[in-house]
């Protein structure tokens, strides 16, 4: 009975019989092991969960019963939980040996020590997961999907706005402006014969102008024409037109091979990231490394916004859309890193 004796020599149970009895009692599964790994006791809760007899696994760490590479992970787990001296609490997966099937399993293991502090004992005992394993896996699922329909519903809409403007650019702009010549001639030939038709001419060259410059916005909102040369070329016309925060450019490399779609998403996503820097920031600098293996783009600002919010929530989906990722750091002032593998 040298195994049931614990470190401290307090009030022991002397009796095998007696600790079988009131283990065998217990509801949940528990069992103990010594400092071998090796099974010395198991109540038939256990042995249920386990679909192993105690008689069968007595005296063994579970070899020949269990897979072997799940044998070696326990006896990893228990040297160390003996190594740590507290509580160890893991989730595994354990081969249910009557009903030749993987159980998730949540175990907690108590180490106890002898006289000489050396390893004695592994107090265990264990709970069926596999519900709520199953549940958890089958919720990530769904949400796999559903983030994967939310990105291509965003990508559908990205490419029709594409399409939306280069057919505006084409079509509409290009017609205004053919019509805005026409009248440009009928204004200078009435200038002095017919002063009526000349003021009315002035106003819709007016009008016209002021017409061509909101299909032009509509137009870069939807799709800015620099996208065509490219997300490094497009993100400096973009700072161009920038209000407010000034935000200077560095580009350290610009051989990324970025399909459309690609380059849309990210030149809107730097500037989200502008937007939300902006906020509080006096200045900022954007950083361009477009690798032909790996693109990085870096926001750095002065300021410090929260570091979860929605918006960035909202970017880390979206990267992730696109095999990317965001990192937030903040010291002396707030970076965002975006990488996307090229």
């Amino acid at each position: 009975m040298d195994w049931l004796r614990t470190e401290t020599g307090e009030s022991r149970i002397t009796s095998e019989t007696e600790l079988r009895s009131i283990i065998a009692l217990m509801p949940h599964p528990l069992f103990i092991k010594n400092a071998d790994s090796q099974i010395v006791m198991m109540n038939p809760a256990c042995e249920a969960l386990w679909g192993v007899r105690f008689a069968d696994a007595a005296g063994t760490d579970g070899s020949g019963k269990l897979p072997p590479e799940q044998v070696l992970q326990f006896r990893e787990h228990d040297r160390q939980a003996f190594a740590s001296g507290q509580t160890r609490t893991d989730e595994v997966l354990v081969w249910n040996v009557s009903q030749r099937e993987m159980r998730w399993l949540l175990v907690h293991k108590r180490p106890t020590y002898d006289h000489l502090g050396q390893p004695h004992l592994l107090i265990a005992s264990c709970i069926d997961i596999t519900g709520r394993k199953q549940k958890e896996a089958a919720l990530e699922e769904t949400l796999r999907q559903w983030q994967q329909l939310a990105l291509q519903q965003l990508d559908a809409t990205e490419s029709q706005h594409r399409r939306i403007a280069l057919g505006m650019q084409g079509d509409l702009a290009q017609s205004l402006l053919a019509l805005k010549l026409d009248i440009t001639l009928l204004h200078g030939r009435t200038a002095t014969h017919q002063p009526l038709l000349h003021a009315r001419a002035e106003q819709a060259l007016t009008t016209l102008s002021s017409s061509i410059a909101a299909v032009r916005e509509v137009i870069n909102e939807l799709h800015p024409a620099t996208l065509e040369l490219g997300l490094a070329a497009a993100l400096e016309w973009q700072l161009q037109q920038h209000q407010g925060v000034p935000c200077s450019l560095r580009v350290l490399d610009d051989s990324a091979a970025l399909t459309s779609q690609q380059t849309m998403a990210l030149f809107h996503l730097t500037n989200a990231a502008i937007d939300y820097l902006s906020a509080q920031a006096s200045a900022l600098q954007l950083t361009l490394n477009l690798q032909r293996d790996l693109v990085t783009i870096t926001i750095s600002g002065d300021g410090a916004p929260a570091a979860n919010t929605p918006t960035l929530n909202a970017m880390r989906e979206r990267l992730a859309g696109l095999g990317g990722a965001l990192a937030v750091t903040q010291s002396n002032g707030t970076t965002l890193t975006m990488t996307v593998s090229a």
